[in-house]
């Protein structure tokens, strides 16, 4: 099976989506099978960016965790509709009603039964890459997610509060035993990009995790938020070219080799159960 990675921020706003989006479609367009899954149940938005139709979606992840639909019903195929020529891209939605929501966060959902369902996923599918974008802060589906993935992807921003949660998730990865890799992203225009990278890099020493990248403030991504995925609609545009090359550093995740997390037999430590 292929690699699993959680896509997290400690706070809303740091462009989490926006990479986890983009970088899947690069990892695509390369000719690998990609699957991305919305785990922000409480304000899922992957949706918009991929340009869903509420008709194309027949169920979504919350009826996989409540029982009601297995993970393929739930998956919707991209590569035609986003004109990719190469590779696959497969998407599971969170669902957008609130009673739905609700009733997922209430019920809660056992570890075992989320490792299935990327399980089954990733088999149905033959998935190289699975990214589970998950909700902002320190909630229990974060704590499942980061759990269960081979790999843990932070989005930050350059902002005291944010590095702090940072910190505390890639502790967090470390207790779990999980790869942590670090992005800061929307770097503020009055900050020079060589002391924003010289920052980054003297943190992710200390913390002692890989600085995948240092992304700019671009108002053109910022606009297109609510269109499309930018890499498709601005394919030559100069922020492209950092999303293609976050694609090719995540390649280097455990090139060439299986995924053993999702056996069942590794849950991080974590209880057998969880709800919010």
């Amino acid at each position: 099976m292929g690699v699993s990675i959680a896509v997290h921020s400690f706070k809303g706003g740091t462009g989490k989506s926006t990479i986890t989006s983009n970088v899947a479609v690069s990892l695509a367009m390369r000719g690998w099978r990609v699957g991305v899954m919305d785990m922000d149940l409480e304000g899922p938005g992957l949706h918009v960016i991929f340009n869903i139709n509420p008709s194309e979606v027949q169920a979504t992840l919350n009826d996989v965790l409540t029982g009601s639909a297995n993970p393929g019903q739930a998956v919707i195929r991209l590569k035609d509709k986003l004109g990719l020529k190469a590779g696959e891209l497969y998407f599971t939605p969170a669902s957008t009603n609130v009673t739905a929501m609700l009733r997922t966060l209430r019920t809660g959902f056992e570890i075992v039964s989320f490792m299935k369902v990327l399980e089954s996923l990733q088999k149905l599918f033959e998935l190289d890459y699975l990214f589970i974008d998950t909700h902002p802060g320190i909630e229990n589906d974060t704590l499942l997610a980061t759990g269960v993935c081979d790999h843990l992807l932070v989005v930050s921003r350059i902002d005291q509060q944010e590095i702090f949660g940072t910190n505390v998730m890639i502790e967090l990865a470390r207790t779990l035993d999980k790869p942590a890799h670090l992005i800061f992203n929307m770097i503020p225009r009055g900050v020079r990009e060589a002391e924003a990278s010289k920052f980054a890099k003297k943190l992710g020493t200390r913390l002692g995790v890989d600085v995948l990248g240092v992304i700019p403030f671009s108002d053109d991504v910022q606009g297109a938020l609510s269109k499309s995925v930018f890499i498709v609609s601005a394919p030559n545009h100069p922020m492209a070219a950092r999303y293609h090359e976050l694609a090719r550093e995540i390649e280097e995740f455990e090139k060439g080799q299986p995924n053993e997390q999702l056996s069942g037999s590794n849950t991080g430590g974590l209880s057998t159960s969880s709800s919010s």
